[in-house]
């Protein structure tokens, strides 16, 4: 075992299974009825920055992060975000960050209001298969995480049925699946 000096003295030094995201992907696949809640709700929805539309999905690409691969917990920054074309205002949701260290795992995004940073917001829950875990390289610098299925959050409901100036939205509703293809260093 090597050891390494810190503040004057030694501790073992161990593997590390966390890497540092450096780019990627990130695909939210929406569901039917998601789709559906928006339509009834007179809510649009478009891809802003880096972030590209693709189908019924939308594709952002990966900004930052930290990985741990053996327990899947990490931050993923996304690039890009969401234009909604909304009854009460015409908003952006951009920043997006998966944050899996906390005790639940969520989807944050600022909300940008007419051109003004609003806040952030706790947008969705992310569910993680634990089957897939731990998360394996490919080729030494790829991995993936596949069908993470994002539930809207109490705040993520308020907000869109306050937009929409409905009451349709609620919380633990099914949103989507979200697949992840991460570069590491």
């Amino acid at each position: 075992m090597a050891l390494a000096q810190q503040d004057g003295g030694t501790r073992p030094m161990r593997a590390t299974s966390v890497h540092t995201l450096v780019g990627g992907r990130v695909r939210i696949q929406f569901t039917d009825a998601f789709r559906g809640y928006l339509r009834r709700a007179h809510v649009a929805y478009d891809t802003v920055g880096a972030s590209a539309a693709d189908g019924d999905a939308v594709t952002l690409p990966v900004a930052d992060g930290l990985l741990d691969l053996a327990s899947g917990r990490g931050t993923a920054v996304w690039r890009g975000g969401l234009a909604l074309e909304t009854p009460k205002a015409d908003v952006e949701l951009r920043g997006f960050r998966l944050d899996t260290v906390g005790k639940l795992p969520l989807v944050w995004a600022t909300l940008v209001t007419e051109g003004e940073l609003d806040r952030t917001v706790p947008l969705f829950t992310a569910t993680l298969p634990s089957e897939q875990l731990p998360l394996r390289l490919i080729g030494g610098r790829v991995t993936t995480l596949r069908n993470v299925e994002l539930r809207l959050t109490a705040e993520g409901a308020l907000l869109l049925n306050q937009l929409s100036e409905r009451e349709i939205f609620s919380s633990n509703q099914m949103v989507g699946l979200v697949n992840l293809i991460a570069i590491v260093e």
